[in-house]
């Protein structure tokens, strides 16, 4: 049996990812004795003509599409991404192909069944690919119904006819080693420096009021034994020449056993890595974790703080405090480990005083050359506890499970109040990264940055680039004409003149 994956992730910022999870179930398949094929559309040129061609080629009998994100995950001015992967890659897709086609990935994790409407399509995965699509593969091998199976999502003459509940791997260490150079080109990916995944358990077990990792991955951890995590760690790098790696677990340091014995593990390898982790929690980090990290070659890390202020903290369910925010930042700075301080402003609680509080908490505890990375709005996703707090309130407030971008509005802010403020913090600090507005950094830019930042400094995170350069154009004068500009601007908006 002849089975195409499909990567139809081209969203490019902050970096291209590597579709690791997609070589998961591709490594997963092929154990299972399958034949299979990976297409990568995230540099194609011309998805029709790429998967046309691997159609043609290939003949496959099932087409698995993997959908990483829904949309670039901000409330406000949000990119919805899915209309541009129905328009290029799904659509194109049932024209040139007429055979079973299923769509799996963290965005079909949570609204499966939407999106199944909004494509016009009858199969969707939801849970571990590795299991469900295996699974999905070997009754259409064999000839056994689809109906009941866990894990699947049918839809039938416009109607969702099944939505089954997430079929889930509970062990493991019992998957097979992937490297995704096995399956794809990791060459235009090199270029921008992104890094392979890994992942040392599944599942997240707090209650962020904003978040989807619950309903993506389950609400209780599944581990991967350390050992393993570090040996399959060692292997990667040995078989792809690649040392820059990524933790992608919903929360790296949580619980905090377990991550001190995988980066123990680690530590015995003596590798040469570069290591950066997403989701770091601010309340879990302590003197033996930074230790830890800075000995098995951390480069930077992506704290998880969201706000400043213990107001806004309690509003978005987080599980730590102010004082820890400030503690976690100071440790790390003590080890010399670059910070990306993620920060969601507008979220429930959020005051004019919140916001000020949360800018002058994290001008302090951050360093100038960390990165402040500022989401403005709070996108509200199916599952979360806002989005059933707002229907509470009222029914009305989507209209198809807020697949199509709803935001968050405070009682005591509006999103364009708090979208003022932040930008005139953005432009008096260097190190401040507005989501909404930096990220289009086009792709050709952010390759030559690269390119320069490994000749001048190879060890430096690519995002110090952006400071450098907001700190040039603050010794030229430039932020300083933008600020008189954002003045104006504002001014002549708030009297109802055009700019």
């Amino acid at each position: 049996m002849r089975i195409l994956l499909i990567n139809a992730n081209r969203f490019k910022q902050p970096w291209p990812v590597i579709p690791f999870g997609l070589s998961c179930v591709a490594s997963a398949c092929e154990h299972s004795g399958y034949n299979v094929k990976m297409l990568d559309l995230c540099f194609s040129k011309n998805c029709t003509k790429d998967m046309t061609k691997a159609i043609d080629d290939f003949s496959p009998d099932v087409i698995g599409i993997s959908i990483r994100n829904i949309d670039n995950s901000v409330g406000y001015k949000t990119q919805f991404l899915l209309k541009e992967t129905k328009s290029e890659i799904i659509s194109p897709c049932k024209k040139i192909y007429s055979g079973k086609i299923v769509i799996g990935g963290p965005s079909v994790g949570i609204n499966g069944g939407e999106m199944l409407d909004y494509f016009d399509l009858h199969y969707a995965i939801r849970g571990d690919g590795e299991k469900a699509f295996g699974e999905f593969v070997k009754r259409i091998d064999k000839g056994i119904p689809l109906e009941g199976m866990e894990g699947l999502i049918i839809r039938k003459h416009g109607k969702i006819i099944q939505n089954a509940s997430p079929m889930r791997v509970e062990n493991l260490d019992e998957l097979p080693f992937v490297n995704p150079a096995k399956y794809i080109d990791l060459t235009p990916y090199r270029k921008f420096d992104s890094p392979i995944q890994i992942q040392t358990k599944r599942g997240c077990a707090l209650d962020c009021s904003y978040c989807t990792y619950k309903r993506i991955e389950g609400g209780k951890y599944r581990f991967k034994k350390p050992q393993i995590v570090a040996d399959h760690m060692e292997r990667l790098v040995k078989e792809t020449g690649i040392n820059h790696i990524e933790f992608t677990d919903s929360t790296f340091n949580l619980p905090s056993e377990h991550c001190k014995n995988v980066l123990r593990a680690l530590s015995e390898k003596k590798l040469h890595l570069n290591l950066r982790t997403m989701g770091l929690n601010p309340g879990a980090v302590d003197e033996e974790l930074v230790d830890l990290m800075s000995r098995v070659g951390f480069r930077d890390v992506d704290l998880g703080v969201e706000s400043g202020s213990d107001i806004t903290l309690k509003g978005l369910k987080k599980n730590f405090t102010k004082k820890d925010v400030i503690k976690a930042g100071k440790l790390l700075q003590n080890k010399k480990i670059p910070v990306t301080w993620y920060l969601l402003v507008g979220a429930p609680g959020e005051t004019r005083q919140t916001l000020s509080e949360t800018f002058e908490t994290i001008n302090k505890a951050a360093s100038k050359w960390d990165l402040i990375n500022l989401g403005v709005g709070v996108r509200v996703y199916k599952g979360s506890s806002i989005a059933e707090d707002m229907k509470a309130v009222d029914p009305h407030c989507t209209s198809d499970c807020f697949l199509t971008p709803v935001a968050f509005e405070p009682e005591a802010v509006s999103l364009e109040e708090v979208k003022r403020i932040t930008k005139r913090m953005a432009l008096k600090h260097s190190n401040y990264f507005m989501y909404d507005e930096d990220e289009d950094t086009p792709s050709f830019v952010l390759a030559l940055g690269i390119f320069i930042l490994r000749k001048i400094s190879p060890k430096q995170p690519i995002w110090r680039l952006h400071i450098f350069l907001r700190t040039l154009q603050k010794y030229i004068g430039i932020m300083l004409l933008k600020r008189w500009y954002f003045s104006v601007a504002t001014f002549c908006l708030s009297r109802g003149m055009k700019k």
